[in-house]
């Protein structure tokens, strides 16, 4: 249907038309969030890097699948002091208790929105990371807030500029590459609280800059270029 000046009106909304989201946990009811596809291929193309001695935030899931026998210590950071599966208690924004130079890559998924601090987070990390130690992050772009334990602790979503600013800072501008995925299709799925397996991967791997669902980034600390 068409409106006297000639433009198309949009009248059927159909599923969409609706307040709530078909799932207010990401996705999670309906499969695998759409977010974690693009987290989980970023993982795997920099497997490699993960290796040696490994810090990841909450448990070690993605140490053990993408790591496997490459690496020899795999060490949890957890702020709960009750956490069973912790090895280090503590926030990452303030972490004396960790030697310099002390772990061979770290794994920084979906956390550092958590923190208020991130660029002391950020610091951390390049402090206790190895010489040509990796940090692997993932943040949030356009996304639903969490309506469990971390509501009161989402403090930022990120850009494309807004990273590559705050890693200039930390890992000087040519020891990080970033990278940003998603599209208009796979950002309405996302807040809709769809299942990746509900959006073919075509639709899911077309990058819209306008509409960036998850950042990147792999960063180096004080190498002269990523490998």
């Amino acid at each position: 249907m068409q409106s006297k000046d000639g433009k198309r009106n949009f009248n059927s909304w159909g599923d969409f038309k609706r307040v709530i989201p078909f799932c207010d946990n990401f996705g999670y009811t309906r499969g695998v969030p759409v977010d974690r596809y693009y987290i989980e291929n970023f993982l795997e193309k920099n497997a490699r890097l993960i290796r040696g001695r490994v810090l990841e935030i909450g448990d070690n899931e993605y140490t053990i699948k993408y790591g496997g026998a490459n690496v020899h210590k795999s060490d949890i950071l957890h702020v709960d002091p009750n956490n069973p599966a912790a090895t280090i208690i503590g926030d990452l924004s303030n972490l004396p208790q960790v030697n310099d130079e002390f772990f061979d890559c770290i794994i920084l998924t979906q956390t550092l929105h958590l923190i208020l601090n991130y660029a002391n987070a950020l610091n951390t990390c390049f402090r206790i990371l190895k010489q040509s130690g990796a940090l692997l992050i993932t943040v949030p772009g356009i996304t639903s807030i969490d309506k469990g334990e971390w509501k009161d602790s989402w403090y930022w979503s990120f850009t494309p500029s807004s990273l590559k600013m705050i890693l200039d800072e930390v890992f000087g501008t040519n020891n990080h590459k970033d990278e940003a995925f998603g599209n208009l299709i796979s950002a309405i799925a996302f807040l809709y609280g769809m299942g990746k397996q509900e959006i073919s991967s075509s639709d899911l791997d077309n990058y819209d800059s306008f509409y960036p669902v998850l950042l990147t980034a792999c960063c180096i600390r004080q190498s002269n270029s990523l490998i």
